[in-house]
């Protein structure tokens, strides 16, 4: 199917076999306390097909009487996350991650843990996990340890109407007096508050640094993911919009925050503009490899990359340009109310009953049971609330609304976002828009994750940078001297 905007999962990303799609940066979830004060964590670790594509599990069991918690981390976003529906009964097992459509069901032995793994509801594959003592990727060179020399407080931010009750992470400076407050905002996909990708926890990374440097700093749960209610696979941008601008608020109502600015990445940074636009009390906005354009465009720009991953020849290249403009085509009609989603499914059988087998290889929908899940799976995807809403969706005013500083940040290695045009279009943008002061800076070496980038081929994914210091120092930078300066709205 498509790549959207995320790195982290690349177009056909296979998980055992699977190809599976994916769209704006996005990983999973919440950090993971190694000694609780009140609990003890046990860690276990599995691995499916031959030590490919690890799956990393760890258990943490209260002993106060609280119910136990289990989150998932894996070396492939697609299965991380805290999980729900946890039971857990003498030595049998059971668990869901209702956001990723995964379960689990089986048996605890002593050091081991056996039973299904199950991508609901397509496939299973059996699994043996067993107990580790500290498992390696909890330690990455920038993953901050307590004790901290800042508070940190667990909130949540009351629902109204429609929008439900998130839950988040604050962590402010120890000492007395007033502070600048910011809003961390990740990409696409169901995420928790520290942005989990690869091992990696760059949201809980920035919010440390940043805090460090003075700032109070709140990140949370995407709705219907962690602590957070609500159903994730039901909302749309402007859904996480207004689920900012509920944030927003938040930070603004405590008594020790005078302003109150935005941080987003990929996806994320368009959520803070469609805020920005909306709000005023926003003072500011860190924009890290922002989409800038349609996601149709977004799509045309990906190709040339996305082709030279796969050794696409241009028969082939000429085939996926056709596939994709066509599918947009319906999801535009279906989206406008022109047309039901089941032109979607017949549009599938139409295309794929005229090409060889080796072409459907090629664009990920192979004529065996696994191709038919892709396609089950992609009709789901193209189709979803998320999808409708960004068919007919154009940021272009979101980003001539906003009416603060604005500090925008792109990579040159990024395959997701691509700096020259994303960068060029911002700029015309603020420029013909509201905003009255931007900086726009590309570091030429660094992926859409504004690090030095590493192959995603390997498996455990060892990379000891989660965020390049350069991109930290840049953001600190330009936050003092906007708060030194004189208001600008």
């Amino acid at each position: 199917m498509k790549n959207f905007f995320n790195p982290c999962k690349t177009f056909a990303a296979a998980i055992i076999g699977i190809l599976l799609a994916t769209t704006f940066c996005g990983c999973s979830e919440r950090s993971v306390i190694l000694a609780p004060a009140t609990g003890s964590t046990t860690f276990w670790e599995g691995h499916l097909e031959k030590d490919r594509f690890p799956l990393h599990f760890y258990l943490q069991t209260a002993t106060d009487g609280k119910q136990p918690k289990m989150h998932v981390t894996a070396s492939r976003p697609r299965w991380a996350g805290p999980v729900d529906h946890l039971k857990l009964s003498g030595n049998q097992l059971s668990f869901r991650i209702s956001t990723r459509n995964v379960s689990f069901s089986g048996t605890i032995a002593s050091n081991t843990i056996t039973g299904a793994w199950n991508e609901e509801p397509y496939t299973s594959w059996w699994l043996t996990m067993n107990s580790v003592a500290t498992p390696a990727f909890m330690f990455t060179r920038q993953h901050p340890w307590p004790p901290f020399p800042y508070l940190v407080e667990e909130v949540s931010i009351p629902g109204t109407g429609n929008r439900p009750n998130l839950a988040g992470t604050i962590t402010r400076p120890a000492g007395p007096g007033s502070h600048t407050a910011i809003l961390l905002l990740n990409g696409q996909h169901a995420q928790g508050r520290d942005s989990e990708c690869y091992f990696h926890r760059p949201f809980l990374v920035w919010a440390d640094h940043l805090t460090r440097n003075g700032l109070v700093v709140l990140r949370g749960d995407d709705r219907g993911v962690g602590d957070s209610e609500g159903i994730f696979n039901e909302a749309t941008t402007a859904d996480f919009a207004a689920d900012a601008s509920a944030c927003i608020d938040f930070l603004k109502r405590r008594a020790e925050v005078t302003k109150v600015g935005i941080l987003g990445h990929s996806e994320g940074g368009l959520v803070a503009a469609m805020v920005a636009s909306e709000c005023r009390s926003v003072d500011f906005l860190v924009l890290l490899a922002p989409p800038v354009f349609p996601i149709s465009r977004v799509w045309e720009q990906q190709a040339p990359s996305i082709n030279r991953r796969k050794g696409t020849n241009e028969r082939q290249a000429d085939l996926r340009r056709k596939f994709i403009a066509e599918a947009w085509q319906k999801l535009v009609a279906i989206s406008n109310g022109n047309a039901g989603k089941a032109v979607f499914r017949e549009f599938y059988t139409s295309f794929l009953a005229g090409l060889s087998e080796e072409d459907r290889v090629m664009i990920g929908f192979p004529p065996t049971k696994e191709g038919q899940i892709g396609i089950e799976k992609d009709l789901q995807e193209w189709c979803s609330p998320w999808m409708l809403f960004m068919a007919t969706f154009d940021p272009a005013a979101s980003y001539r609304g906003i009416s603060c500083p604005v500090l925008g940040i792109f990579a040159g290695l990024d395959e997701s976002i691509l700096p020259e045009p994303n960068a060029v279009e911002l700029e015309k943008h603020l420029r013909s828009g509201q905003c009255p002061s931007f900086k726009i800076h590309t570091f030429p070496d660094f992926d859409h994750q504004m690090r030095r980038p590493v192959s995603h081929a390997s498996a455990t994914y060892p990379l000891a940078e989660t965020v390049a210091t350069e991109t930290l120092s840049l953001v600190t930078d330009w936050l003092k001297s906007q708060l030194q300066a004189p208001d600008s709205h």
